[in-house]
């Protein structure tokens, strides 16, 4: 899997959400007839921020915090802090993947803000396929069309999206906001709120994330051809662009590959290129002062 096709995996959230089958819920919450004017410009000022609402306060830092939200099961996913990033590396990195730009774009429409950081993982446990996508926004919003379900749980209001492509997906307001579908949702409720240890998502990648460093681009993939798992972050450090990717049981052809073009690294303009390995996992970091060189160097 080349990088435009690890981007690509992203556009199936677009795609996700205009097929989900609605689920039937026939709840109505009628205003009353006698309800003033004031106190309906009121409701209608509430129903755009409701701080009420906004329960949710986890650490959304990197893709390691994400996958400890995350329900076990994760085939790939995706974290991207914007405003971590210099412009020329957002400029660089979306640019270069428009599925990652189409998303963040679908996550500013369906909530009439600004997003902030945006993180989406697809899952897949047996035959359930599911996704899960946490964001920030500024300014905080809920203006969308929703209806609260009469319970809460630990406190934590749901509120079950109305339109008609998000019919029946859960959102749950906070630090992050949680937009998935209820199962999926749920689950990401029992982690958060349970004092006991959880698997979760991030128990697959352990081994993978354990020695890189957060970063504001990151991606995890049990879904590629050249190893069983593999990782990519991009960062800034001193001045220069690192980039740094992790294999767990890369395959020979792909190994033997890595370090032709690390002997290559100099002549290619990279001041650093680093390729290490220990038990079943390989990594490779490179740096270099030009964001394209960083961007374009082949991962396989």
């Amino acid at each position: 899997m080349k990088q435009q096709d690890a981007y690509k995996l992203l556009a199936a959230f677009m795609i996700l959400i205009m097929i989900i089958v609605p689920v039937a819920y026939v709840i109505t919450s009628p205003r009353s007839d006698s309800e003033s004017q004031t106190t309906g410009q009121q409701s209608s000022q509430q129903d755009k921020y409701n701080p009420e609402f906004w329960t949710i306060d986890q650490p959304f830092y990197s893709i390691t915090d994400a996958l400890n939200m995350t329900p076990y099961g994760v085939v790939t996913a995706d974290f991207v802090d914007i405003d971590g990033m210099t412009p020329q590396m957002t400029q660089g990195i979306l640019q270069g993947s428009p599925g990652l730009d189409s998303l963040i774009k679908e996550a500013d429409f369906i909530y009439k803000s600004n997003t902030t950081k945006l993180y989406y993982s697809r899952l897949n446990d047996g035959n359930n396929q599911s996704f899960l996508l946490l964001s920030t926004m500024y300014p905080p919003r809920n203006d969308f069309n929703y209806i609260v379900n009469p319970e809460t749980y630990y406190n934590h209001v749901i509120l079950i999206r109305q339109e008609q492509k998000l019919s029946g997906l859960i959102n749950l307001m906070g630090a992050p906001v949680v937009l998935a579908p209820q199962g999926t949702a749920l689950e990401v409720l029992g982690i958060i709120t349970s004092l006991n240890k959880t698997t979760t998502a991030y128990d697959q990648y352990e081994g993978l994330l354990g020695k890189v460093e957060a970063a504001p681009y990151q991606t995890v993939s049990s879904n590629v051809t050249f190893a069983k798992q593999f990782y990519m972050g991009i960062r800034t450090t001193k001045g220069n662009y690192e980039r740094t990717t992790a294999y767990m049981n890369v395959n020979s052809s792909t190994l033997k590959k890595l370090n032709g073009l690390k002997a290559n690294s100099t002549k290619n303009g990279f001041e650093q290129y680093d390729l290490t390995g220990t038990g079943n996992y390989t990594y490779v970091r490179i740096v270099s002062p030009d964001l394209f060189s960083v961007l374009n160097e082949e991962i396989y």
